[in-house]
């Protein structure tokens, strides 16, 4: 993109001071925009070309005067150029702060992302999770990197975040951090949040992300079919480890709780509630949603046998990986070829469920779902599972005649 420069060396006039010398002051134009500063510099209005821009005379002080004003052209001109290879646009008042020093602090994108981000963290427990805390920190790393690999620079003003910087960093996540499309996703939603609140803070006027566009892919959500699930139900160990982690897995798939809700759980949200029923009862540490389900016999059984009764959470969970990597190895020692992680008993509960002829209504208040729509997900795939095996049949059955 190519932009007009202009540049203007002039005395400001106004009030004249004792010795009768005026402030030289600088104007830049771009693109029929302005702004000024002072040169730091007062000079005599008789020793003034103001057609050539320069002092008049041939001694010292002149000729100090013309040197820096000519060095300052240059140098203008050079920056203006640097910046707009680097962001594709350019503002006269860019380019000012651009050449004369640093801006506050508060106006540097990483500064005020590493601020947010300490003060996220304070709140984590008090209505913020440490999973979101991890994800803003995760992104400012990567936008880190970026910053120093693509620019060379250890900050950069937020004003200087354009489109094209946007598309970048895009790029970047995918092709050299190699991330998939929907973390992508995730990442440049988080990184867009930081840069509305340089906005709402006055940093920036406009929004650099009003014509970006990236979009959620819908995946294909893994689960167990029922006779898989008997499956990993009757699998037999002898590593203590791995048979409490399927007692874990279990237990979510038949109360749709995720990872962080069984860790989370504890003896207090087991309640006998109006219908003289046990119930789980407590909160969806993701969305902070409730999510009430009544206690079936196969998670109150599992309770019973790996409950820790003399602490206040019930299940003793070791870490997402672990449990990943022992269910892993148990799907492959069962002959199941879905790749069971701790998150897979979610979804086998709601496709069980909707398969069983819980409405779908009341499957997403079960899961805690804020949107119908993310329930109406698992109904696809059981309508999927449905259609699967009516073709089964149909092929079975294809040779009857009436």
């Amino acid at each position: 993109m190519r932009s007009s420069l202009s540049i203007l060396f002039y005395l400001k006039f106004g009030s004249t001071p004792k010795d009768g010398r005026l402030p030289l002051m600088c104007r830049i134009t771009i693109d029929g925009e302005n702004t000024s500063f002072s040169c730091k510099r007062r000079i005599a209005p008789e020793r003034w070309d103001a057609r050539r821009g320069m002092m008049t005379g041939q001694d010292e002080e002149a000729l100090m005067v013309n040197q820096e004003l000519d060095q300052l052209r240059e140098q203008l001109q050079a920056d203006c150029a640097s910046i707009l290879q680097e962001y594709g646009s350019i503002q006269p008042k860019w380019l000012k702060e651009y050449t004369l020093g640093a801006p506050e602090r508060h106006e540097m994108l990483l500064y005020m992302f590493n601020k947010h981000n300490e003060d996220f963290r304070k709140m984590v427990g008090h209505g913020r999770s440490m999973k979101s805390c991890q994800r803003y920190e995760v992104v400012y790393r990567h936008l880190r990197t970026f910053i120093r690999n693509q620019y060379q620079l250890e900050d950069i003003r937020v004003k200087y975040v354009t489109i094209k910087l946007i598309n970048s960093f895009e790029q970047y996540l995918r092709l050299k951090v190699g991330l998939k499309n929907n973390t992508v996703w995730v990442y440049m939603i988080t990184f867009k949040h930081i840069v509305s609140l340089a906005r709402a803070a006055g940093a920036i006027r406009t929004d650099p992300f009003s014509t970006y566009k990236n979009h959620h892919q819908q995946v294909e959500r893994g689960y167990l079919t029922e006779e898989e699930l008997q499956r990993v139900m009757k699998f037999q160990t002898c590593n203590a480890m791995q048979a409490h982690i399927r007692d874990l897995f279990v237990f979510a798939a038949f109360t749709g709780l995720s990872y962080a809700d069984v860790k989370a759980l504890r003896w207090d949200n087991v309640r006998t509630m109006f219908d003289g029923q046990t119930w789980i009862v407590t909160r969806r540490r993701k969305t902070n949603t409730p999510s009430n389900l009544l206690l079936l016999d196969v998670p109150r059984q599992i309770m019973e046998r790996i409950g820790k009764r003399d602490e206040d959470h019930i299940f003793h969970v070791p870490s997402n990986n672990c449990c990943n990597e022992y269910l892993i190895d148990m799907g492959r020692q069962c002959g199941i070829t879905t790749r069971i992680t701790f998150h897979i008993a979610r979804h086998t509960f709601a496709t069980l469920s909707l398969s069983k002829g819980v409405p779908i209504e009341t499957l997403s208040s079960i899961l805690g779902h804020t949107n119908i729509r993310t329930t109406q997900i698992y109904a696809k795939i059981t309508n999927k599972k449905i259609s699967e095996d009516m073709t089964a049949l149909a092929e079975k059955i294809k040779d009857l005649r009436v």
